[in-house]
């Protein structure tokens, strides 16, 4: 029995144009595989795998945000590390003053200038800041830890010198009185009032704006570390209480045996300060590594996934190039039948 089929150019016609929506989506997708190097849609080609893939894809974003947060930490350290080699530098200058200080050769206005230069670049070195934060205010990073102790009007920590000066001499360091000032009494201020101004909580409320907290970073998955040094660390507050007894307690008014008082009192903090900065330098050197080698770490750790990533996202180039002009024939070839199904006429097919 002989069936009877029917055939029609627009059944012909809209065949062929499903088939050119079909290789003109394909070589969209290969299109974009030869530019970016990956299957154009990594769900469908990995199936099952891919849940493999979109985790090292997450692990690697992870650790990448590590590492350029341990390059901005780096970045601060190594500026931390420059202005304690500045404060280290003043302050071995002024230790040299003060070890020469009780010979004839060293005036009592050296001392004084080379104390006021050392309150000067501590306060500015404390000051330091980098993107806008500052180095040494710990998690008060917006927080400017010190004021000018020399500026006008004069900052609270000036006028809490001036005040306990007052209260225990009944006259103003600048005042000619200060010259009958007995080497005792000055003795007994230094380490009674005076030293009072330098403790924890007097510093955190009148001279200091940084958080005793440091700042902590994470430098690795399994590692958190202190990266910064704050302007509360007691070196920095023996070092600006050796410089304020020169320039702030009139130390140019007072007898010369007064002065010896301060000079001596000055030598033995700055002594000390100057090995507590030479540890507190060794401590940031020691996290610098650290950071240094979880970056070093991190960076292995990257070159591994972007691996594997690759090995299951990446297309062959030499077949992808092979399957464009494949699709880009057979595109062609899809067009030149439609223009001529397009043309032709029940006539064209019967004959």
């Amino acid at each position: 029995m002989i069936t009877a089929s029917f055939i029609s150019s627009a059944g012909l016609t809209d065949e062929t144009r499903r088939s050119m929506a079909r290789l003109q989506s394909q070589l969209v997708d290969v299109q974009k595989e030869l530019a970016t190097g990956r299957h154009a849609d990594v769900g469908v080609t990995l199936g099952a795998t891919t849940g493999v893939s979109v985790s090292m894809r997450q692990d690697l974003e992870q650790i990448e945000a590590i590492k350029n947060s341990n390059n901005l930490v780096l970045s601060r350290m190594e500026a931390s590390q420059s202005a304690l080699q500045t404060v280290a530098k003043s302050t071995s200058s002024f230790l040299s003053a003060l070890v020469s200080g009780g010979s004839a050769s060293t005036s009592p206005e050296t001392l004084l200038q080379a104390a006021q230069a050392g309150m000067q670049t501590l306060q500015d070195q404390l000051n330091s800041s980098l993107d806008g934060q500052y180095l040494f205010a710990g998690i008060n990073s917006d927080v400017k830890p010190m004021d000018d102790f020399f500026g006008s009007p004069p900052s609270a920590a000036q006028q809490a010198v001036t005040n306990a000066f007052v209260t225990k001499f009944g006259f103003n360091p600048s005042d000619p009185a200060a010259a009958n000032i007995s080497p005792s009494d000055m003795q007994d201020f230094l380490d009674n009032e005076f030293a009072a101004l330098f403790t924890a909580s007097s510093w955190s409320s009148t001279w200091s704006g940084a958080s005793d907290k440091a700042v902590s970073s994470r430098i690795s998955r399994t590692e958190i570390a202190n990266t910064s040094v704050t302007a509360n660390d007691a070196n920095f507050r023996s070092l600006t209480q050796a410089f304020v007894m020169f320039a702030g307690l009139g130390f140019g008014n007072l007898g010369s045996g007064t002065q010896q008082v301060i000079v001596s009192k000055a030598r033995d903090l700055v002594a000390n300060a100057t090995g507590g900065l030479t540890q507190v330098q060794s401590y940031l050197g020691v996290t610098q590594k650290r950071v240094s080698d979880s970056n070093d770490q991190i960076g292995s750790q990257i070159d591994f996934l972007t691996k594997s990533i690759d090995n299951l996202e990446q297309v062959d180039p030499a077949a992808i190039s092979t399957k464009l002009s494949e699709i880009s024939t057979a595109l062609q070839a899809a067009y030149s039948i439609t223009n001529k199904l397009n043309n032709l006429t029940i006539m064209d097919y019967l004959t």
